[in-house]
């Protein structure tokens, strides 16, 4: 899938400048292609890559992973680290096996725990403290209210100056609607992005890479 909010064939030009990935992350684009998986891409994988490397990030969680494609290119930053090590949460049956099977096949699995369940429930058992969070369940939620529950969520994980990373906060460019004709989702993340960029405990920006990237820093 794609979504072409900014120039597409920036986006194809940038793709191009990419060096070939090593397997899986190569297989998994090539899957993906075929079947429609929901992946982040080379680009935005290599932006997560550079983020956790240069940040030294140790311990790091994913809500929503999907099919592994992300948690790999996060874990080749992460194993830089001793006891660098990421855990995900994913609620769907499927993606959550075929995650586990993709890490596996990256030779990451001991640095690798993932928890099936809802993403809500699973956040409230989990203790952190959190070096960097990827949240990538914004266009998935059920209604308007579940992206500013997930950044009440996730703020409190994060230790102080660690990086929580948003996916999708420019949702197709539906962003861009008026919020009283948008959809539940739409009108949700338009409300995290107020928020994160209001919010006492963060510092912001929003870049629009593919579908919109927010980076956000915990205050010290």
């Amino acid at each position: 899938m794609r979504d072409d909010i900014t120039n597409a064939a920036i986006e194809d030009y940038l793709a191009s400048l990419m060096p070939p990935r090593p397997a899986p992350l190569s297989d998994m684009e090539r899957i993906g292609r075929e079947h429609g998986w929901p992946l982040v891409g080379a680009v935005e994988g290599q932006f997560l890559y550079m983020l956790a490397r240069t940040s030294g990030v140790r311990d790091a969680l994913e809500i929503g992973t999907a099919t592994g494609y992300a948690a790999i290119w996060l874990l080749r930053a992460l194993v830089q680290h001793p006891d660098g090590r990421l855990t995900a949460i994913e609620k769907d049956p499927a993606r959550y096996t075929r995650a586990r099977e993709w890490v596996a096949k990256a030779g990451y699995s001991d640095r690798f725990s993932i928890h099936e369940g809802d993403w809500f429930r699973e956040l409230n058992n989990l203790r952190g403290p959190y070096d960097l969070i990827f949240l990538d369940i914004l266009r998935h939620l059920n209604d308007e209210n579940e992206a500013l529950k997930a950044l009440q969520l996730c703020v409190p994980l994060l230790r102080r100056g660690g990086i929580l990373v948003a996916d999708n906060v420019l949702c197709n460019a539906l962003v861009l609607e008026d919020e009283t004709e948008a959809a539940p989702i739409v009108r949700g993340i338009q409300e995290f992005n107020r928020a994160i960029m209001h919010h006492i405990d963060l510092e912001s920006v929003i870049l629009p890479i593919r579908d919109g990237i927010a980076i956000c820093r915990r205050r010290t």
